[in-house]
């Protein structure tokens, strides 16, 4: 099963243009946080995690919160990422001055 199909599955309301955006996103802001050029398997899940998220919030489209009677909806995923998440991907972080140590002994 892929991650569009498996994110479809959390998201069934969203068409694929979104999942991949939302996929897409939260690839680079791992990859940006992580100092890293690829997404490991075991990050797979955090990608999957963080993409619900980013996709919830392009289907929402900067909605924060709705009334209609006496039913009131707020949407908690429009802030940040969340603390736990945050946590787990900052666990796979690589310093930039041992990626760039191990660059420069590579190119020797």
């Amino acid at each position: 099963m892929t991650m569009i199909e498996e994110l479809s599955g959390r998201i069934p309301e969203a068409g694929r243009e979104v999942l991949e955006q939302a996929l897409n996103d939260a690839e680079g802001m791992i990859l940006d946080v992580c100092n890293r050029t690829t997404i490991t398997p075991r990050m797979s899940n955090l990608q999957l995690s963080l993409g619900e998220i980013y996709a919830r919030r392009i289907l929402a489209a900067g909605e924060e919160s709705r009334t209609e009677g006496d039913v009131s909806v707020h949407y908690a995923y429009l802030k940040d990422v969340p603390e736990d998440l945050m946590k787990r991907i900052l666990s796979y972080r690589k310093l930039k001055q041992a990626v760039v140590a191990r660059e420069a002994k590579i190119s020797k």
